[in-house]
């Protein structure tokens, strides 16, 4: 039975190539990028699962003034590993990088972390060489990933060899372990002991969080119950006069897409992301079937015939069921083979637009699989119903005698399904241009300073430190630099958090504020403008924990109880830091515009500094970096010479959001090319149930603007209705994904208006290029057909 529905099904194909052509090719589009969609979803949530019962493995985070942190004090992994059962184990990790001097060459390493001896029990990432119960036991003892390996020793044994960091420290290897996947939080290149960072290793403190602290449980059931004890513990310290901080727990799995914490590790993702793409691969797969079904009900005339004369031949509902359902299984076979063609093909370039790195092999596992077999059964359902269920049901009788020119309902359902489909594409194309106009406000918005021409070089010799004042003399002998500085931490990376208090304040009443150590040039070396007081002399006095001197920014003063004016020269402190403030400068963006503004405290503190800063002379690029590089050379010949833009490390923190445009922005674009397609199918249908009307018209004089006319303005009332409806709530919608940026833009009137031009404009060109075609063809031959 069921090789004669399919046989039946292809006749039927055969004899309507065009109609078939259409289906297939948009089946195949909605196909294809609902899978490309669906593959970057599963991506996205298969972060940090790659981890042996990662359910188990929590973070520990932070939580004070509204804000969750990811660092945490050094005393929390103890803390918990003392006197918790539920911890099984519990590791810190430090974030740091360097130089790495292997024999005669120089690695400049960006993902250099320092591990407790445990980490291997949290993560249990098994090693390639050595003992990961010892490895990283002993100070100034170091585990190499693969690749890092191979990069360092060739096809040589590492296990022992000696690697030296920034000219003063020397690591022993002591393991080898498989490089992380890409879906990791962590970019580990080097992992080395805690127990080197012999400061730190040596005291348990609640003072500054500089450390990300993850645990593993017995098992997941026994967080809610270390919880409890966990906040009942850090009551009974506060009660003692201990100053501990409020710790909350984050599953491992969770963390990629866990958006709003801050200090990541990585470039978080957003859940609301992951949402949105997988609607939209639901959105697309649903327009490619609409597509089917609106064609379907544009032939229910034609078909009526067919299904009255093989009911009055004897056959039953149940049989033209299943001959719809044929048809719809072999036109999705059909589509699969190429819509999964096209995935094949086409995976380098969506790797490249969405930043992902997924493999052909990612198309054949379990899961990709059953999600194969899942779309195939939805387009079937979804595409055959139609036909299936509503065509099977006419009356033969009815349909012999022409009295049922179409289906029952299908006119309205095809209006529907039309309104349907460019209320989507409306939804989409608002939403592009929405997120397209959000990254380029955020790239180009004026931050407050001047991010243009500024370049920073990272200070990774201890010895230039001593040699900063010849150095920073010698980098600003040449017109084109203007000015150099150094500061600790870059804008754009500002992660040092501190606490503030006015004379007068009670320990208990500090506020937390973001501080920047920094040379006596910073403000001009930045572009600050001052609002009131001045910026630091050249020659500053030495500051001792008494007379430092602080430049605030707005906020910092408004939040403290001063206005700009009313601060200079107050006291404060930003413990164990006490002086006087000697300016205010204006409120600039110093991190991401995800985020507001917060309260800023600038201090001399030469000890303090990390980064070089230049600002160069416009247009003199090539010669400043020159400049800079003979500098370096100079005063650092055994260390390489790097540097980057300020500007660029802004871009880099909306690099998230530039791919989330990229690819909303191309897949809306297929959504529209797909809804136009399926409108190009009806556009075609009708021209040609009209033929007998269209060649009348001529006979008796009409243009060929008033048929295309004719022919066009059903369509384009119904595109209208359409994104009359879709508006509200794409408004909606947008404003909600907007509330996530501190700074952004408001859709406006203009951006619907563009967008619906748009959309009218792809919906006339479809069906103007046949309407004209009916348009101009010989009446004659019409009327003489008929």
């Amino acid at each position: 039975m069921l090789k004669n529905y399919l046989n039946v099904a292809l006749r039927t194909l055969m004899r309507q190539k065009g109609y078939a052509a259409i289906n297939v090719l948009g089946l195949a589009a909605g196909i294809a990028c609902c899978v490309f969609l669906l593959l970057y979803v599963r991506d996205e949530l298969s972060y940090d699962r790659f981890i042996d019962d990662a359910e188990s493995v929590y973070r520990v985070n932070l939580f004070e003034e509204g804000a969750t942190i990811a660092l945490t004090p050094t005393i929390v992994a103890p803390l918990l590993k003392r006197e918790f059962p539920e911890v099984a184990a519990v590791t810190r990790l430090e974030a740091s990088g360097g130089l790495f001097r292997v024999g005669n060459e120089v690695y400049d390493e960006d993902n250099l972390f320092y591990a407790d001896s445990t980490f291997f029990k949290v993560m249990t990432l098994p090693l390639i060489s050595g003992d990961p119960t010892t490895a990283l036991v002993r100070p100034y003892t170091v585990v190499l990933t693969q690749s890092t390996a191979r990069k360092f020793f060739g096809d040589g044994d590492p296990i022992g060899r000696r690697i030296i960091r920034n000219n003063s420290q020397e690591y022993e290897v002591t393991g080898v372990m498989a490089d992380l996947p890409p879906n990791s939080h962590l970019h580990i290149d080097l992992l080395a002991s805690f127990a080197s960072r012999e400061y730190w290793a040596s005291r348990d403190m609640w003072g500054s969080a500089n450390f990300y602290t993850y645990v593993r449980l017995g098992n997941k059931n026994q967080l809610p119950a270390l919880e409890r004890k966990v906040a009942e513990r850090i009551e009974e310290l506060r009660a003692s006069g201990e100053e501990p901080r409020t710790l909350v727990f984050q599953s491992m799995p969770a963390i990629h897409l866990s958006s709003g914490v801050e200090y990541e590790i990585d470039t978080s993702g957003n859940m609301a992301y992951v949402y949105g793409f997988a609607t939209l691969a639901v959105l697309i797969l649903l327009m490619a079937c609409v597509n089917y079904m609106n064609l379907a009900t544009a032939r229910s005339a034609l078909r009526a015939r067919e299904v009255g004369m093989r009911k009055s031949l004897g056959a039953f509902r149940g049989q033209l069921v299943g001959q719809f359902y044929g048809e719809a299984i072999l036109m999705t076979v059909v589509a699969a083979v190429f819509g999964y063609g096209f995935v094949l093909l086409g995976l380098p370039w969506f790797n490249s637009l969405s930043g992902k790195s997924l493999t052909t092999a990612a198309l054949f596992s379990g899961p990709a699989i059953l999600l194969a077999l899942g779309v195939f059964v939805v387009v079937t359902l979804v595409a055959g119903s139609y036909p299936a269920l509503f065509l099977s049901g006419i009356e033969p009788m009815r349909a012999l005698r022409g009295r049922q020119k179409t289906a029952v309902g299908a006119e309205t359902l095809r209006k529907g399904l039309v309104v349907l489909q460019f209320g989507i594409s409306s939804f989409l194309i608002v939403g592009a241009m929405t997120v397209l106009h959000q990254i380029r406000y955020m790239q180009n918005k004026n931050l407050g300073f001047d991010k243009e021409h500024v370049v920073e070089i990272p200070m990774n010799d201890p010895a230039l430190y001593q040699s900063y004042d010849a150095l920073r003399a010698e980098a600003e002998n040449t017109s084109a630099i203007s000015h150099v500085s150094a500061m600790n931490q870059i804008p754009g990376q500002l992660g040092w958090t501190s606490r503030m208090r006015r004379e007068g304040m009670s320990e208990g009443e500090e506020i937390s504020v973001k501080g920047m150590p920094a040379d006596p040039r910073i403000g001009q070396t930045l572009g600050l403008q001052l609002v009131a007081g001045r910026f630091f002399a050249d020659s500053p006095p030495e500051p001792d924990s008494v007379n430092y001197e602080f430049v605030l920014n707005e906020t910092a003063a408004r939040i403290l109880g001063w206005t700009p004016t009313e601060a200079v020269g107050s006291i404060m402190e930003v413990p164990p830091r006490r002086g006087e403030v000697i300016g205010v400068v204006k409120d600039f963006n110093f991190n991401s515009l995800h985020v507001a503004i917060e309260p800023l405290a600038i201090w001399y503190d030469m000890d303090q500094i990390r980064h070089v800063v230049a600002r160069i002379e416009p247009g003199r690029n090539e010669a400043a970096i020159a400049h800079l590089k003979a500098t370096w050379e100079r005063f650092a010949p055994d260390m390489p010479f790097s540097f980057r833009f300020i500007d660029d490390v802004y871009n880099r923190q909306y690099a998230n959001e530039r791919r989330i445009g990229r690819v909303v922005t191309v897949f809306a674009g297929l959504a529209i090319l797909i809804a136009c397609l399926g409108l190009l199918g009806l556009a075609s249908f009708t021209a040609e149930k009209r033929r007998r009307e269209i060649g009348v018209r001529k006979v008796l004089g009409a243009s060929v603007s008033g048929i295309v006319g004719l022919l066009s303005r059903e369509f384009l009332q119904l595109v209208g209705i359409a994104f009359v409806v879709a508006a509200p709530v794409t408004w909606m919608l947008l404003h909600r994904w907007l509330s996530g940026f501190a700074d952004r833009v408001t859709p406006g009137p203009a951006v619907f208006s563009l967008a619906a031009i748009g959309i009218l404009l792809f919906a006339l060109l479809t069906v103007s290029l046949q309407a004209v075609r009916a348009a101009t063809a010989d009446p004659v031959r019409a009327l003489r057909d008929q």
